[in-house]
């Protein structure tokens, strides 16, 4: 909408007309936008409202299907359906809605669907992995007509080459906003196959990684540098937060960067301890 100063007055019948620099832009009327229906939105593996789409407060937000920690102000208009699970991939879920409404899964969505579960488990690595995303991911296979392990592995070698992307898209890979009180860090991840090239420009994803936290004010800004194949990562950050990373992980801090061995989920093995040690 235009500034008031080029409306002209409403008319008696409730609308005015937009005018700017002596060039009308149309016909506004109130009634008519107060009238009209919000969209209703189901929020799906993310509930903190950091994460949530922008125009949200423009919609009704109707329910949650998540597997991750509660967290954040998440405030609704009214009750609504939630619905957590502690499984690997959001994607398990929504494949057992699927079951118990009695629906076939398009091959399609299918493949959707088991791309979502191999990539949040790593491909059955990551701790996050349970019984329930194997079930749905072997199910999701025979409908999609692909192997879980050849399929599998083709993907993430696919999605572990990051020599296209420049530093600044490395830190903003898969990136989330956290807080803890007053305090907001992100952490963004990457998965390799080989982390030497990576870590052997540090120094550029560090000054990457600082002046992104530093244009937005963040406390800190984290990037998990993760091995698919060690099942490790190394963990690079910018801000004051040596500390509170040793504390998190018990680990001396060494040039901003400590090296995890078997951790490979943000959500279970670097969340937790580091908001832990935040508080």
């Amino acid at each position: 909408f235009n500034p008031p100063e080029t409306r002209h007055p409403i008319r008696a019948d409730g609308q005015y007309a937009v005018v700017e620099k002596g060039i009308s832009g149309g016909m506004l009327c109130a009634d008519c936008v107060a009238a009209v229906e919000k969209q209703q939105v189901i929020l799906v593996d993310h509930n903190e409202k950091k994460q949530i789409i922008d125009g949200i407060d423009e919609a009704f937000i109707v329910g949650v299907i998540d597997h991750h920690r509660i967290g954040g102000t998440l405030e609704t208009a009214g009750p609504i359906s939630i619905l957590f699970k502690p499984v690997g991939c959001t994607a398990t879920i929504v494949t057992g809605l699927y079951e118990q409404a009695k629906v076939d899964i398009p091959k399609d969505i299918a493949g959707l669907l088991l791309s979502a579960v191999i990539s949040d488990t790593v491909l059955f690595r990551s701790p996050t992995c349970t019984p329930a995303d194997r079930e749905a991911a072997e199910k999701l296979a025979n409908i999609a007509g692909v192997d879980v392990e050849k399929y599998g592995m083709e993907m993430l070698k696919a999605g572990a080459n990051v020599s296209d992307l420049t530093p600044d898209q490395i830190v903003h890979n898969d990136m989330k906003e956290f807080s803890s009180g007053n305090t907001t860090f992100t952490v963004a991840q990457v998965q390799v196959m080989d982390t030497t090239d990576l870590l052997d420009q540090k120094q550029v994803l560090l000054n990457a990684l600082e002046k992104l936290r530093a244009e937005h004010d963040y406390a800190a800004s984290f990037l998990m540098i993760t091995s698919i194949i060690d099942e490790s990562t190394n963990l690079i950050f910018a801000g004051n937060m040596d500390d509170v990373v040793s504390s998190a992980f018990g680990k001396d801090v060494l040039d901003k960067e400590v090296y995890l061995p078997k951790v490979m989920s943000r959500k279970k093995q670097v969340i937790p301890p580091i908001l832990s040690a935040m508080k």
